[in-house]
């Protein structure tokens, strides 16, 4: 059965909680996206996915999300935590604390070829918006394992997709993927006009060398975003209302992107709380 009452979520709120300890976090710069996921702390560091170009679908247990049980009947939701950041240089790191669910990685891309490399992604698990494999709400990001050579910003890099309704040939845009790249740098594509989700992957377009390094796909599903911006020494916190409930299936893979303002670097830390029923 589906949680639709206070009581309900008080009835359903699990005993553990989902602790966040991240290390210190270097943003490559303002308002650039940077995931969490290589980052040792709770969770721990994730690998470098090793799939190859189709890539590999992803479910719990993965080592770089946050661990994570199954019901026993019914259905698991977000309902609530708190947050902080704290600096190690006398400034206090502001920003926007990601939650996601990581579906898909794949690797392979040759990171100096700027024709088309094709690929035929596997399914995603049934994690979508309406917990099926159709693609509602899912978006793709380039994230950075080991940093790029490249000197300057490149901004033709697309993504050719299948949309969440089905219809082929779609392509993504990237407004801009920054010059050398750190680990953890995660760059979201746009979709296409009218597009709510991708269903899966036909290839990436990188248009410009990125001369070295390292770089993946990730297909996620946004959960909620926790804005963190206050006085010095603030903690952030959200109950279940203020995060709007939302659903976790099965085999969720929860795991952190930051988004900040300014370049200090923040170490993270705060729970997570999970209500099933």
């Amino acid at each position: 059965m589906a949680i639709t009452t206070l009581q309900g979520i008080a009835d359903g709120l699990r005993p553990e909680w989902l602790s966040i300890a991240k290390d210190v976090l270097t943003p490559e710069a303002e308002a650039i996206f940077m995931s969490m996921f290589y980052l040792a702390g709770a969770p721990a560091a994730g690998a470098a996915s090793v799939a190859g170009l189709n890539g590999e679908a992803l479910s719990a247990p993965l080592t770089g999300a946050f661990p994570w049980k199954n019901p026993i009947s019914g259905n698991s939701y977000l309902a609530g935590g708190s947050w902080a950041n704290r600096g190690n240089t006398g400034i206090e790191p502001q920003g926007s604390l990601y939650i996601l669910d990581r579906l898909w990685q794949n690797s392979g891309f040759t990171i100096t070829t700027t024709t088309e490399q094709t690929l035929a992604s596997v399914a995603w698990p049934a994690r979508d918006k309406t917990g099926t494999t159709n693609g509602a709400d899912i978006f793709v990001s380039i994230e950075v394992s080991a940093a790029t050579g490249n000197a300057g910003a490149i901004t033709n890099t697309t993504l050719n997709y299948t949309n969440s309704a089905g219809t082929t040939g779609r392509t993504g845009t990237m407004a801009s993927f920054p010059a050398t790249a750190v680990v953890g740098v995660f760059v979201p594509f746009e979709l296409q006009a009218g597009d709510v989700g991708i269903r899966s992957i036909q290839g990436l377009t990188l248009g410009t060398s990125y001369v070295s390094g390292t770089i993946h796909l990730v297909a996620y599903r946004m959960i909620a975003i926790i804005p963190m911006i206050g006085p010095a020494r603030t903690s952030f916190r959200e109950d279940a209302v203020g995060l709007a409930l939302p659903r976790l299936y099965d085999n969720t893979c929860l795991f952190l992107v930051y988004l900040p303002v300014g370049t200090a670097a923040p170490n993270t830390h705060g729970q997570l709380r999970i209500a099933q029923g």
